[in-house]
This record gives C-alpha cells, sequence and structure tokens, in this order.
C-alpha cells in the first residue's frame, strides 16, 4: 500500500503542476481542465497495478477509465467551445484561474478514483454489481457524449446561432451531459461494492448542484431570457424525466 499511495502522491504533484504552469502561461481553462480529467487514467492504472482483485477487473476498470478519459480529451480539445469549461474562461479571475488545477487534479486523481482502492481487490467472479456498473457505465457514457455532440453539430449551423438547443437529449434534461457524467460515477461506486464508493458520484452530484449548474443557469438565463424560462418551466433540470403541465 505505501507504494500505492506514494504513487499516487507524485501523480497529483506532476499534473497539479503542469495545470498550475498552462494555466498561468495560456490564462486558458482548457488546460486545468485536461490535467485534471487526464490525472485520474494514471491513478487508475497505479491502483490496477498493485491491486489483489480479479485481473480481469482490474484490466475492464481500467479500459473503461481509458474510454472516459480519451473521450473528455477530445470534447475539450476538439469541441472546447461546446463545454461548460469555455464559459468559465470568461468568468474567471487569473488567481483562481491558477488555483483551478490545484482542486480539480487532488479530485481526479484521489476522489473520483477512490470506489477503485476496493474494486481492484475485488477477487469474485463477474456478478450484478458488475452488471449495473456497466449499465450505468454505458447509458452514462451515451448521455455524456451524445449530449456533447449533439450541441457541438448544432453550433455547427449557422441559422442556429443564438438560438437555444431545447431537443434531443437537451430536450429531456438542460444538462444531459452532467447527468451522463454522474452516471458513469455511479458506474465506478457500484463496482467496488462497498458505501465508501458513494462518496464519488456523490462528490460530482455535488459539484454539479452547487458551482457548475448554477453558473450555467445564471449565464443561460441572461442570454437567452424569456425562451430559457419556457425551456425551464417544461425541461428538468438534470435528472431526464419530464414534466408535463396538467
Amino acid at each position: 500500500m505505501s507504494h500505492t499511495i506514494w504513487l499516487l502522491i507524485a501523480n497529483t504533484a506532476l499534473f497539479t503542476s503542469l495545470g498550475f504552469i498552462s494555466a498561468l502561461r495560456t490564462g486558458d481553462t482548457r488546460w486545468p481542465f485536461i490535467y485534471g480529467f487526464f490525472s485520474i487514467l494514471p491513478a487508475t492504472i497505479i491502483l490496477a497495478w498493485y491491486g489483489e482483485g480479479a485481473e480481469w477487473r482490474r484490466i475492464l476498470i481500467t479500459v473503461l477509465v481509458f474510454i472516459y478519459v480519451a473521450r473528455m480529451l477530445y470534447t475539450l480539445l476538439a469541441w472546447f467551445g461546446a463545454t461548460g469549461a469555455a464559459k468559465l474562461k470568461d468568468q474567471t479571475p487569473t488567481v483562481a484561474l491558477v488555483g483551478l488545477p490545484i482542486i480539480l487534479v487532488p479530485i481526479f486523481s484521489w476522489v473520483y478514483p477512490l470506489p477503485f482502492f476496493w474494486a481492484m481487490d475485488r477477487a469474485d467472479t463477474f456478478d450484478s454489481f458488475d452488471v449495473i456498473a456497466l449499465l450505468s457505465y454505458s447509458v452514462g457514457t451515451v448521455f455524456h457524449f451524445g449530449a456533447d455532440l449533439q450541441k457541438w453539430r448544432y453550433r455547427q449551423n449557422s441559422e442556429n446561432k443564438g438560438k437555444l438547443l431545447q431537443k434531443g437529449f437537451w430536450g429531456m434534461s438542460r444538462h444531459p451531459n452532467y447527468f451522463g457524467d454522474f452516471l458513469i460515477y455511479c458506474s465506478f461506486a457500484a463496482i467496488s461494492v462497498t458505501p465508501w464508493g458513494l462518496v464519488s458520484p456523490a462528490i460530482n452530484l455535488l459539484q454539479y448542484a452547487f458551482d457548475a449548474i448554477p453558473k450555467n443557469e445564471s449565464g443561460a438565463k441572461k442570454q437567452y431570457g424569456d425562451v430559457w424560462a419556457t425551456y425551464a418551466e417544461t425541461t428538468p433540470i438534470f435528472f431526464p424525466f419530464r414534466r408535463y403541465q396538467t
């Protein structure tokens, strides 16, 4: 365990430093988020390498995290303008910007992969928890990636400039990509088979509820006015269960 902890500390220090330097040099929110998201992958590999559980499960978890990180890096690099991180660029003062990696990297390298401390030691065979994890991960990926893709395509059409996207995933929830991300962390909790694993999706949900969503909602109200008010009345804020007025 001592080797694991020291490697995790080194991983955190490395990506916090890279995120700090890149934020200071570029003044862009993109790089703190990139280094933050990426730090979960080496953390997972470390835990998998020193885990004592079933090899197939350690490999599976690593592959799932790799896919998640690859998608996020692609989104942040190719579709950055359609992400919430891009909106923060003009709202974040320099002091907060350079401090962002100090918050993001520890969360992604310690808090979010917390379920893996137990999951990597599970020696039991494939069971219902693994099924739940894979289902939650799959649905979460569809919402997370699908919503970002839909928004990016919508903004590529010049006819939609200044308009509010209200169809598809965005007709089911005002923040379907955040909902999908939450389901992915729920899958990590499920595969750990421990109540402590719930810390990961709980922190993810709290971050959205008290930080990302309020900021996005406030900006959208100013940008879209009455259109947003009508949209908010009929479209749920997070969980995609549409309300119908009687």
